[in-house]
């Protein structure tokens, strides 16, 4: 018979499968959930942290660009003309460019738009003119800053006859030493017991050829078209011929659209839109310091009263003295940072300027400007060619 084999194989058992189960995926999902979270709230507090400064150093450096704009037109405003201010402080600037009349301009950008109605409707020769907003509503001061860029040009060059006005234009003066084609040069006429009468800006024309010698110095280029300006006509053999350099700057200076300060030029501006000077700027105030004794002691003094741009700006012998008396400007600037927080910073809602004045400034944050961080800057600035004057 024959034997069975015992079958003495391995059998075979299923494989069992290894991983996570339901309940262990379901707690790594939660741990890495937490861990996220932690995560992304550190990222979002680093963020806002580094937003927060890099917005207030814009801010800080905004404000520190504005004010040294302002600081060297201010030091610099009346150069040129400063020295004979009896024939030029007040006096109704009249200039043209080709048919169109640029002095007064017949419109302004804003934020100047209000401005010709607050000076009385006539642009007048001063160093520096601050515009104060008559409503009193806290809105922002403007500036009106002129000066010329030729430092020789401080000595009148006086008339020997009356001007020549025809198919071309001639001044007739003492010398024409001082003067070279391209400048221009601010025309003046003496003044009677009461008041100042107009000056004009003009250009040298062209074709002279800087003759030291000559006493006739022709009219053209930008500032005057032959034939059509024929207020010249109306110059004394008294007049004086003032040179006011190349590139004179006749400058507004406030606050525009969008917490800008923006200026706007005068004599090359572009009517229907102002220039960008800085950012972030939410407010400008401006006093002056007179001396009016003559005895190096300033008195801050409001733009108002006597000192109102209208004030100022009338024409008169006595409005020019005022003027004079002018030895330097204090100007205020609120900035702002462009990033707005989701709730109020921590910061005080009331700010101060002038405070050791006797016409100090404050300024109140409603509860939509108090998530946004502010900074105060103030500087005084001296009018260098005010304080030499008597």
């Amino acid at each position: 018979m024959m034997k069975l084999l015992k079958n003495t194989a391995t059998p075979i058992r299923p494989a069992f499968q290894h991983g996570f189960s339901l309940l262990e995926l379901m707690v790594a999902l939660v741990i890495g959930l937490v861990v996220s979270l932690a995560i992304f709230s550190v990222i979002s507090v680093s963020e806002a942290r580094k937003r927060n400064t890099t917005g207030a150093n814009d801010m800080n450096q905004n404000g520190a660009f504005a004010m040294y704009q302002l600081d060297q037109a201010i030091r610099n405003a009346g150069t040129g003309f400063s020295q004979q201010y009896t024939l030029t402080f007040g006096c109704a600037i009249n200039a043209r460019r080709g048919s169109t009349v640029v002095i007064p301009p017949a419109t302004l950008p804003s934020p100047f738009d209000s401005l010709k109605a607050n000076i009385g409707g006539v642009f007048r020769m001063a160093p520096v003119i601050i515009s104060h907003d008559p409503s009193g509503s806290q809105l922002s001061d403007t500036l009106m800053v002129m000066a010329g860029s030729a430092g020789y040009g401080e000595m009148p060059i006086e008339s020997t006859s009356a001007p020549t006005v025809s198919s071309t234009a001639q001044l007739h003066l003492l010398n024409t030493l001082s003067f070279s084609a391209g400048q221009q040069l601010l025309v003046a006429d003496r003044p009677d017991a009461a008041s100042l009468p107009a000056c004009l800006i003009e250009t040298v024309d062209a074709s002279y050829s800087g003759d030291p010698g000559a006493g006739v110095l022709p009219l053209g280029g930008a500032f005057y078209t032959a034939g059509s300006d024929k207020t010249l006509a109306s110059y004394s053999p008294d007049s004086v011929a003032i040179n006011l350099g190349a590139s004179p700057s006749f400058k507004l200076y406030g606050v525009g659209a969008g917490n800008t300060l923006a200026g706007f030029d005068l004599l090359n501006g572009d009517a229907t839109k102002d220039d960008l000077i800085g950012d972030g700027v939410v407010e400008l105030h401006a006093i002056y310091g007179i001396d009016t004794a003559n005895n190096g002691i300033i008195k801050w003094t409001a733009p108002t009263g006597a000192y109102a741009a209208s004030a100022l700006l009338d024409g008169s012998i006595n409005a020019g003295k005022n003027i004079a008396s002018i030895k330097a400007i204090r100007i205020g600037l609120i900035t702002r940072s462009a990033v707005e927080d989701k709730k109020a910073v921590p910061q005080s809602q009331t700010f101060s300027m002038f405070a050791d004045t006797a016409i100090p400034y404050t300024k109140t944050l409603g509860a939509a400007e108090q998530t946004f961080r502010y900074r105060v800057l103030e500087a005084t600035i001296p009018l260098r060619n005010a304080l030499v004057l008597n």
